[in-house]
């Protein structure tokens, strides 16, 4: 038995037996101490360290800080022309460990695309913008996360998560009895934003939400009524700019949380924020804007915002007749201020 009260399973047969029946016969097997180790419950296998007994995979240390030398090697020959060859060596290597940083693949169309652009192996060509801002991410990911992720498929928890975005007013969302809503400025149609990208932003602040609440390893439903969004998620990335970052977004937040999400499609009628996010707004008791930390590139818009819909509260929960109104996100400037994480091949 362990600490953790398992029976520990023992077997008679060990890599010296394998090599008692294979010797007779001439096989050649490469240096045990080369390519291969005894059987135990943790292993290293194709760069990552698999540990059986706990169900965890691990990107080596090693090979993060080999892999993170690779994309800086990139990142200083920017201004170079790169051959075929090179561009399908960094791609390969990120599609290897998005294994583990399962929510990477929102980074790899733009490289896809660089690639169908070389005519032939001797052609070379400058790295569109796209790719080199997917370089940037990865560099961050691979010099702040370490990589490892369970093999047990995640528990699936429904905390009846819905988002909505109205065009007309803006966000809402509602995690179970409490809301949140931010309304979208009047111009926020620019700059390839659209309906798909606010319902992408709508459900990347209900992930900041669950995060912020203290949930980690488990996969967990939000429901909302976008099947294009809800495509675009579960293939990791879209062929519009901003929706496209936006899903890059929420693989930062979600990798270093081993968080899965499963989008789920409802009916409009049935979504519960159609109402918050069409301005009928629920009871202030229940507002959790404060709640949710914005990240960094967006803190600037909200922050004066915030104080007036505190003092609107409290003026509708001491008996004062000014109607509550939630603060206004500044999408407009959010969209353009953002790092951009482009998948448009001529980016």
């Amino acid at each position: 038995m362990n600490d953790q009260n398992e029976t520990l399973k023992h077997y008679s047969i060990d890599l010296m037996s394998v090599f008692s029946v294979t010797d007779p016969l001439g096989m050649l097997w490469h240096p045990i101490w080369v390519k291969g180790e005894d059987f135990a419950s943790s292993v290293i296998y194709v760069g990552f360290l698999w540990n059986l007994r706990d169900h965890m995979v691990t990107l080596l240390d090693k090979n993060q800080l080999k892999y993170l030398g690779k994309v800086q090697a990139f990142q200083s020959n920017a201004k170079a022309k790169v051959s075929h060859k090179d561009v399908m060596a960094i791609h390969g290597t990120l599609q290897h460990i998005t294994f583990v940083y399962r929510q990477g693949h929102s980074s790899l169309p733009p490289f896809s695309s660089f690639i169908a652009k070389f005519p032939n192996d001797f052609a070379c060509h400058h790295f569109p913008r796209s790719v080199i801002e997917a370089l940037t991410w990865w560099e961050a990911i691979l010099q702040s996360l370490s990589g490892c992720c369970s093999l047990f498929p995640h528990p699936v928890i429904d905390q009846e998560v819905w988002v909505n975005v109205s065009t007309d007013w803006g966000i809402g969302i509602v995690l179970g009895h409490l809301w949140a809503a931010w309304r979208l400025k009047p111009s926020w149609r620019t700059d390839g934003c659209n309906i798909g990208w606010a319902e992408s932003v709508a459900l990347e602040l209900a992930i900041l939400w669950l995060i912020q609440a203290g949930h980690i390893y488990c996969n967990i439903t939000i429901h909302g009524d976008n099947t294009r969004v809800i495509g675009a998620f579960n293939k990791g990335h879209s062929h519009n700019i901003p929706h496209n970052d936006s899903i890059c977004h929420m693989a930062t937040s979600l990798i270093p949380n081993n968080i899965s999400i499963s989008p789920v499609y409802v009916s409009s009628t049935s979504n519960k924020t159609n109402t918050i996010s069409c301005s009928t707004l629920g009871p202030p008791s229940l507002w959790r804007l404060e709640s949710i930390q914005l990240p960094a590139e967006l803190e600037k818009f909200m922050s004066r915002l915030l104080a007036e819909a505190r003092a609107k509260a409290c003026s509708m929960s001491s008996g004062g007749l000014e109607a509550f109104v939630p603060p206004s996100l500044l999408l407009l400037e959010t969209c353009a201020s953002r790092p951009r994480l482009s998948s448009n091949p001529q980016n």
